[in-house]
């Protein structure tokens, strides 16, 4: 992609959204309560096991959150072209060209993430023990 004001406006983009990932796995309550506040419609103590289940899927995040991982690239790919579903399609129908795959946003984004601090790995995450209520209010 050539297109410069694209370019930044994703890498703000990106930017923005891991500083977000990052806010809510050590502020996990406070996000769950602007969740809550906004009208959801489910109940705080399903929002925060909700949060925390993501949480365990995203942290520890060795390479920095929002990589990708060419080995997994290339797997989720081959899958993708190779697996029929029950009509006999395929998701993707041919190889993705060259510029698909990238890590050069994401990285930007980590990089200014690093110089403000903040830590894009989240080694010391633990996950918390969430007791669901009934409905979970």
């Amino acid at each position: 992609m050539q297109d410069s004001a694209f370019q930044d406006t994703a890498v703000k983009f990106l930017t923005g959204s891991l500083k977000g990932w990052a806010y809510c796995r050590d502020n996990a309550a406070e996000c769950r309560d602007l969740v809550v506040k906004r009208g959801s419609k489910l109940g705080a103590s399903h929002q925060l096991w909700q949060m925390n289940e993501v949480n365990k899927l995203v942290w520890p995040s060795p390479n920095g959150v929002g990589l990708l991982d060419e080995t997994a690239w290339k797997q989720t790919v081959d899958l993708s072209l190779g697996t029929k579903n029950q009509d006999g399609q395929t998701v993707i129908t041919k190889q993705p060209d060259g510029t698909a795959y990238t890590n050069e946003y994401a990285q930007k984004a980590l990089d200014a993430l690093k110089g403000e601090g903040l830590d894009v790995n989240g080694t010391s995450f633990q996950p918390a023990t969430v007791e669901l209520k009934e409905g979970g209010a």
